[in-house]
């Protein structure tokens, strides 16, 4: 969810910056769809945190300020874990196809 609009951005920047959104992606990740004790680890991270977060930010290039404010409009709309479905938040199953469309041949034969 949140690579996807880090893409944008992945390759601008230094190496040390994108090491620290990779930082913020993962934060916002545990946030979103981590277990609860991480979710309440990353939100007081994301919106009660004073010096950290600061650092964070800026050394990823990003203004601290607007991301918070960023980050609280969507809390306020009210995303929260109950509204994702419980396959997003865990590890992706692979997609097998249906057995009845695979071939059936060993190794070609």
């Amino acid at each position: 969810m949140f690579k996807s609009s880090m893409l944008q951005i992945a390759d601008k920047g230094t190496a040390e910056e994108r090491l620290w959104r990779a930082v913020i992606t993962k934060t916002l990740e545990e946030w979103i769809c981590g277990p609860l004790s991480f979710s309440r680890k990353a939100e007081e991270f994301l919106f009660e945190d004073k010096k950290d977060f600061k650092a964070v930010c800026s050394s990823a290039g990003m203004d601290p300020e607007r991301l918070r404010k960023r980050l609280k409009t969507i809390r306020a709309r009210g995303i929260q874990k109950e509204n994702i479905p419980f396959r997003v938040r865990t590890n992706k199953r692979l997609a097998f196809p249906p057995a009845s469309s695979m071939d059936q041949r060993a190794f070609g034969v």
